[in-house]
């Protein structure tokens, strides 16, 4: 095995870098906001902006479908027996890695 201090100190340091990068990324997105779709150059790199239209539900139908599909997945599960559900149903792990201060730190000290 790995040394685990210097593994978990170079997954944090990864996490960290990557949220500044996503807050980069924002801030870069929002400088190019202004320019109109199609294709711009720099001496290295190419961007092509692209309006793409579509729709999605606004926050009221998104909450109503939500819960009509909820309520008819319950409607449903109801319909099968606990034998099909048990012969149906695989277990899963998920994994999660949550970073922060080690035990006894505090950011604010």
């Amino acid at each position: 095995m790995t040394n685990l201090t210097a593994t978990i100190d170079a997954y944090a340091a990864l996490k960290s870098e990557i949220g500044r990068l996503e807050l980069r990324k924002k801030e870069l997105e929002a400088a190019l906001a202004d320019l109109k779709a199609g294709a711009y150059e720099s001496a290295d790199y190419r961007l092509t902006i692209s309006d793409v239209a579509g729709t999605k539900p606004d926050d009221k139908l998104g909450a109503e479908i939500k819960a009509v599909l909820k309520q008819a997945e319950a409607d449903y599960r109801a319909t099968l027996s606990h034998q099909y559900v048990a012969a149906h149903t695989v277990p899963t792990l998920v994994r999660r890695h949550l970073v922060g201060l080690p035990t006894g730190k505090n950011l604010a000290a």
